[in-house]
């Protein structure tokens, strides 16, 4: 499985593997109607992050941006601000 998800699929590790889903799953929760208005903490921690430092240091490496830029630029409003 090592082998697979560093040769193979690209990935560092199993970690930066799961991580990228992670990050597509919290970009669709901010875009999604039912979701997208929650505290960026609350869906970082749904999608299965476990804490919030991670999490900011993991979406800006795959994103070349933070989550409230991102939130911002899908236009979904950020209820802590």
């Amino acid at each position: 499985l090592r082998a697979l998800i560093n040769r193979v699929l690209g990935y560092q590790n199993f970690n930066d593997f799961l991580n990228t889903y992670r990050i597509e799953a919290v970009k669709k929760a901010m875009r999604e109607s039912e979701t997208r208005n929650l505290p960026i903490v609350t869906i970082a921690l749904d999608c299965g992050f476990n804490s919030l430092s991670p999490f900011n240091r993991v979406f800006r490496e795959h994103e070349n941006m933070t989550p409230s830029e991102y939130r911002r630029r899908c236009g979904a409003r950020d209820p802590s601000k």
